[in-house]
């Protein structure tokens, strides 16, 4: 960066004779000025700010922005904010208007998310008292209508400290066939359902507490459907 080139806007005036990043005197003709017009020593000016690619001031290194799909080069926050095509960006009236309509959605947002909450529950409700089909459930509003269906996936998590006795009883070598051991345990299903279906006496102790070690979970979700098209 050629910090001779990096301040051109005379309408910033100095503050200060010191340096605001490490304080020493600086000489009138000595001085260069960030964007905001706060004196700079050359070395600050080299070790932490960069040139604004666009109107050229001084902005510091963790303020500057970069555009996306743009190059690397860093620009201030004030050029950052012109949109792209030559369009202005929001003024404070219409700022204003945007924030007060996004804080009213986002207050309707969370009362229509804790509203669907309630709903899902009650469908999860009535899904869990009918018939599954392919391992799911569809509601229906009304015949041939917009329906939701309830699908359901099982997630099994195992106890650590039940299958390290399980580990003790088997050895080493004969856990391994039946579980990867990763942060959390991780059946090797062929191999495990036929250890649990056997009936040998010398295994009945850890087929046990194998199985009182997993832990069964349903999760049940909702997504929209629509009707089929009729040919």
């Amino acid at each position: 960066m050629e910090v001779e080139k990096s301040f051109g806007v005379g309408a910033v005036e100095a503050r200060g004779a010191l340096c605001v990043e490490c304080m020493t005197a600086l000489p009138p003709e000595g001085a260069l000025l960030d964007r905001c017009g706060a004196a700079l020593c050359r070395a600050c000016a080299e070790a932490y700010y960069a040139s604004c690619a666009d109107c050229g001031r001084l902005v510091p290194k963790d303020e500057a922005l970069t555009r996306e799909g743009a190059s690397d080069a860093p620009v201030c926050v004030e050029c950052f904010g012109a949109a792209a095509g030559g369009v202005d960006a929001p003024g404070d009236e219409e700022v204003e208007s945007l924030v007060a309509a996004y804080v009213a959605l986002h207050a309707e947002k969370k009362r229509l998310d804790a509203e669907m909450d309630a709903i899902k529950e009650r469908l999860k409700l009535a899904a869990s008292c009918r018939p599954r089909v392919a391992g799911a459930v569809v509601l229906r509003a009304g015949e041939g209508g917009d329906g939701v269906r309830c699908s359901y996936s099982v997630r099994t998590t195992w106890d650590a400290e039940k299958l390290s006795a399980v580990e003790s009883l088997l050895g080493g070598e004969e856990f391994a066939a039946l579980f990867e051991r990763k942060v959390t345990f991780t059946p090797l299903r062929e191999s495990l359902d036929a250890f649990l279906g056997a009936d040998d006496a010398a295994r009945a102790e850890a087929r046990a507490l194998v199985s009182s070690a997993a832990r069964v979970a349903e999760t049940a979700t909702l997504n929209v459907v629509s009707p089929k098209k009729k040919k």
